[in-house]
C-alpha cells in the first residue's frame, strides 16, 4: 500500500510536472491541462481493468478506496500548489496566468464526481445488505450490476474521442506532444 501511494501522490504528480514542462513549455494551457491529469488518479477504471486481467479483487478494491479517499482529501491543495505556485514558481508570472485555480473551486469539482458516487454506492451498499442480507447483495444486486462497468468504460472512451475527434484530426503534432508525457510510466 505505501508503495503505491508513494508513487501516486508524491512521485507520479513530480513527475508528470517535470514532464509537462520539458515538452510543453511553450503550450501553457496544454501544459497546466497534462499537468492536472497528471494528479488525478485513474481509480473507477482500475477495478474494470483489474477484472478483465483477473487481478486480485480485494486488492485492487482496496487501493482503490484508498486512492478515491486521497484524491478527495488532497487533489485540490495539489492542484492549486502545482498549476499557481510552481507553475509560477518555474515559468514566472505568465505560467500561471492561463489558468488561476482555486483550492475551493477544484473541492467542489471532486465533490461533485468522486463524493457523490462514493456516497452513493456506501449508502447503496449499506442499507441493500443490511434489508437484503449480503449474500442476496453479493449474488444477484452486484451480479447484475458489475457486467455495465465494461458498457461504462468503453462509453466513455468512445464518447471522449468522438467529442474530441476533430481536433485529434486538426492538430496531430499536438497530439503527439501531449501524448508522449503521458506514455512515460511513473
Amino acid at each position: 500500500m505505501g508503495v503505491s501511494l508513494v508513487e501516486n501522490w508524491v512521485i507520479g504528480p513530480f513527475l508528470m510536472f517535470a514532464l509537462a514542462w520539458i515538452f510543453l513549455p511553450d503550450l501553457p494551457e496544454y501544459r497546466i491541462g497534462l499537468i492536472i491529469i497528471g494528479l488525478a488518479r485513474c481509480i473507477a477504471m482500475v477495478l474494470v481493468w483489474n477484472s478483465m486481467a483477473g487481478g486480485h479483487t480485494e486488492y485492487a478494491a482496496l487501493l482503490v478506496g484508498l486512492n478515491s479517499v486521497f484524491q478527495m482529501t488532497f487533489y485540490s491543495p495539489l492542484a492549486w500548489f502545482f498549476v499557481t505556485f510552481l507553475s509560477a514558481w518555474v515559468g514566472g508570472l505568465t505560467a500561471s496566468a492561463v489558468v488561476s485555480i482555486s483550492i475551493l473551486d477544484v473541492a467542489k469539482s471532486v465533490l461533485i464526481y468522486l463524493g457523490i458516487p462514493f456516497a452513493m454506492g456506501f449508502a447503496t451498499r449499506y442499507f441493500l445488505v443490511r434489508r437484503k442480507g449480503e449474500d442476496r447483495y453479493e449474488k444477484r444486486f452486484m451480479a447484475k450490476l458489475a457486467p455495465t462497468s465494461m458498457i461504462g468504460l468503453l462509453f466513455t472512451v468512445v464518447v471522449m474521442f468522438s467529442l474530441k475527434g476533430n481536433k485529434i484530426v486538426e492538430l496531430p503534432w499536438d497530439v503527439f506532444r501531449v501524448a508522449v508525457p503521458l506514455d512515460v510510466p511513473p
